[in-house]
C-alpha cells in the first residue's frame, strides 16, 4: 500500500484514483471537499479512499464525515450519507453511525433520506431492542413519506430487519419487485424462529439417491446390500429404494449425503413456474411433510443448481411464486432444512430434495483434524474394501487424524491397532479421535519407513498427497514404503491405500511380491487417485501368535 503524504507533487485528485493509495487521516478534510464534485467517478474513488484510512482513526473519521454530511448540500450530502453508512464497524462507532442515519430519515434532501434508510437496512441490529427501535423509526418514516420513491427505500430496509408489523405496512404500498422481495425476506426471518428439523425416525417407501466421491459407487452399493436394490446411476451416484426410517440411509458411511429424486418433467419456457409447480405437487409435498418436523411452521428450503452458480434472479422469482401460492413452504438460503437441487439441462427438469436439517452423527468422533486428514468417507471406503479378520494386526503408517483405524474398528474386532506419524499434531488429533470413538490403538511417533511392528496382517492408510506434497518426493516415499511393507507384513497380508501415481508404485509392489487384488479411480477432491488392495504372496495366512 502507498502511505502518501498530505502534500506532494502529485495532486490528491490523481492519487485518489489509485486503488493502492491509503490516505492519511490528515487528508480527510480535502477528500471530503472533493466528494461534491460533478465527476461521479472521482466521487466514488474518494469514497473508497476514505474507507481505506487506517481503522484506528475510524471514530475520528465518523465524527468528521457526519459533521460534513450535516452541513453539506446536494450532491455531496447524499454521497456523504452513503459513506456514513459504510463506516460502521461496531461498538461506539456503530452507535454514532446508527444515530446519525436515524436522524437523516427526516432530512429535507430526498437522496439523503433514502440513502439513510437503505444504510439502516444493511446495519444488522445487535440486540432485539435495537432492532425494534430501528424498525419503529423506519415505520414512522414510512407514514411520513412524501412519495413512492421514499417508501421504496424504506421497504428495502424493512425487508432486511422488519417484523410482521413491517410486512403489514409494506402490503399497503404499491406492489412492485422491491415490495415482493421485502415480504419474502421478512417471512424468511419469521420462519427461522421455528426452523424445523429433519425427522430421521420417519419412514416411507421411496426412491432415494446416495451421493459419494466419484469412484466409490460400487463400495456404496456393497455397503447398502441387496435389500436396498442399489443401482449405479453415474459418477458419484447410487440410486436405491428406502423402505424404512430415513436414519438407515443417513447411516451409510461411504456416502457423502442422500436425496430424494423427483420424477423428471418437461421444462416449460417459464422455468420458475416449472420448479414451483413441481415443489407444490403431491410427490414433493408428501416427502417434505413426512420427513420434516416444524410444529406447524412453514418448511424451509434453499435452491441449488446442478450446473453450479447462483442464478439469483431465477431464485428470487421462485421465492416470490412460492410465497404467492402456499403458506407451507418458505424459500430461505440461510441454514434451511432442505436443499432443492435443480437440473434443467436437455429440456428436462430434474429436482432432488436433499435433507439438510439434521446432525450427521456418523463421524461425530472426528473432533481432531490436521492438514491432509482423510475425508471420512474415504476412510470408511478403505476399511470396507480391506480384508479383515478378528485376529488382524492393523497398522496405519501415515495415521494423520486416525480415521482409518476408527473405521476399521467399527467393522469388527482386531487383535491390535497401530498408528504412526512423524507429526506430534497428527498424533494428538488421532489420539483424541480414537478416544472419542471408543477405539483402543497404540500410537507412535515414528517414521513409516523404519517402524517395525510385528506380524502385521493389514496396512490401511491414506498417505499424504495432493498440493501439500511434491509429486516426485511423494512417489519415491511410497515406493520405498512398499519395500518396507513387504518385510513387516505376514505372507498373505494386504495393503489397502490410495495412490496418486499408482502405475509406478504398482511396478515396485510387484517386484516385492505383491499382487493387485483390486483398484478403482477415486475423486479425492480436485485430483484423482487409485484406491488399491495389494496382497503379499499367495493365500493369506493368519499369524499363529508372536509379539506385536
Amino acid at each position: 500500500m502507498i502511505m502518501a503524504p498530505s502534500t506532494g507533487e502529485v495532486p490528491l485528485t490523481s492519487r485518489v484514483r489509485d486503488p493502492g493509495f491509503t490516505p492519511s487521516v490528515r487528508d480527510l478534510p480535502k477528500l471530503l471537499e472533493l466528494i461534491g464534485t460533478d465527476d461521479e467517478e472521482l466521487a466514488t474513488a474518494v469514497e473508497r479512499a476514505v474507507l481505506r484510512i487506517e481503522t484506528q482513526y475510524r471514530a475520528r473519521v465518523v465524527e468528521t464525515v457526519t459533521a460534513a454530511a450535516t452541513a453539506a448540500t446536494r450532491p455531496a450530502r447524499g454521497r456523504l450519507a452513503k459513506l456514513v453508512g459504510r463506516l460502521a464497524t461496531g461498538g461506539a462507532v456503530e452507535d454514532a453511525v446508527r444515530a446519525w442515519l436515524l436522524g437523516a430519515l427526516r432530512d429535507a434532501d430526498p437522496k439523503t433520506r433514502r440513502t439513510a434508510a437503505r444504510s439502516l437496512g444493511k446495519l444488522k441490529p445487535r440486540t432485539k431492542s435495537e432492532a425494534a427501535s430501528t424498525e419503529k423509526a423506519l415505520l414512522e418514516a414510512w407514514d411520513a413519506a412524501e412519495g413512492d420513491d421514499d417508501r421504496r427505500a424504506l421497504t428495502e430496509a424493512l425487508g432486511k430487519i422488519g417484523s410482521r408489523e413491517a410486512l403489514a405496512k409494506i402490503s399497503q404500498g404499491t406492489p412492485d419487485k422491491v415490495a415482493s422481495r421485502a415480504a419474502v425476506m421478512i417471512e424468511r426471518a419469521a420462519a427461522r424462529e421455528n426452523p424445523g428439523r429433519i425427522d430421521l425416525s420417519a419412514s416411507r417407501n421411496a426412491p432415494i439417491r446416495f451421493h459419494t466421491r466419484a469412484g466409490l459407487e460400487g463400495i456404496v452399493a456393497e455397503e447398502l446390500g441387496r435389500v436396498w436394490k442399489p443401482e449405479l446411476r453415474g459418477p458419484g451416484v447410487v440410486e436405491a429404494t428406502l423402505d424404512g426410517p430415513l436414519a438407515s440411509a443417513a447411516a451409510i458411511r461411504t456416502a457423502t449425503h442422500v436425496g430424494f429424486p423427483l420424477a423428471r418433467v418437461v421444462r416449460r419456457d417459464d422455468l420458475a413456474e416449472s420448479i414451483v409447480e413441481t415443489l407444490l405437487a403431491r410427490e414433493a409435498t408428501s416427502l417434505f411433510e413426512t420427513f420434516t418436523k416444524t410444529g406447524g411452521a412453514p418448511i424451509r428450503f434453499r435452491l441449488a443448481w446442478a450446473q453450479g452458480g447462483h442464478r439469483r434472479a431465477l431464485a428470487w422469482r421462485c421465492a416470490e411464486l412460492v410465497r404467492e401460492r402456499t403458506k407451507t413452504l418458505v424459500n430461505d438460503p440461510t441454514d434451511s432444512t432442505w436443499e432443492v437441487v435443480v437440473d434443467d439441462r436437455d429440456g428436462k427438469l430434474s429436482i432432488e430434495l436433499v435433507p439438510r436439517g439434521f446432525t450427521d452423527e456418523r463421524f461425530a468422533y472426528r473432533t481432531g483434524v490436521v492438514p491432509a486428514s482423510s475425508h471420512p468417507t474415504i476412510a470408511a471406503a478403505l476399511a470396507r474394501v480391506a480384508p479383515r479378520s478378528d485376529d488382524d494386526v492393523v497398522w496405519d503408517p501415515f495415521v494423520g487424524a486416525g480415521a482409518e483405524l476408527v473405521e476399521r474398528a467399527r467393522l469388527g474386532p482386531a487383535k491390535a491397532l497401530f498408528g504412526t506419524d512423524i507429526e506430534d499434531e497428527a498424533l494428538a488429533a488421532a489420539r483424541k479421535n480414537l478416544e472419542n470413538a471408543g477405539v483402543t490403538a497404540t500410537l507412535h511417533r515414528a517414521d513409516a519407513l523404519t517402524f517395525q511392528p510385528s506380524r502385521v496382517t493389514l496396512i490401511i492408510t491414506n498417505p499424504p498427497m495432493g498440493r501439500r506434497v511434491q509429486r516426485g518426493a511423494h512417489t519415491d516415499l511410497l515406493e520405498r514404503f512398499v519395500s518396507h511393507a513387504a518385510k513387516v507384513l505376514v505372507p498373505g497380508g494386504a495393503i489397502v491405500w490410495t495412490l496418486p501415481e499408482a502405475r509406478k508404485i504398482q511396478a515396485r509392489a510387484e517386484q516385492e511380491g505383491f499382487t493387485v487384488e483390486g483398484s478403482v479411480t477415486v475423486d479425492m477432491g480436485g485430483f484423482p487417485a487409485e484406491l488399491c488392495v495389494y496382497r503379499l504372496g499367495g493365500k493369506r495366512r493368519r499369524p499363529a501368535g508372536g509379539k506385536t
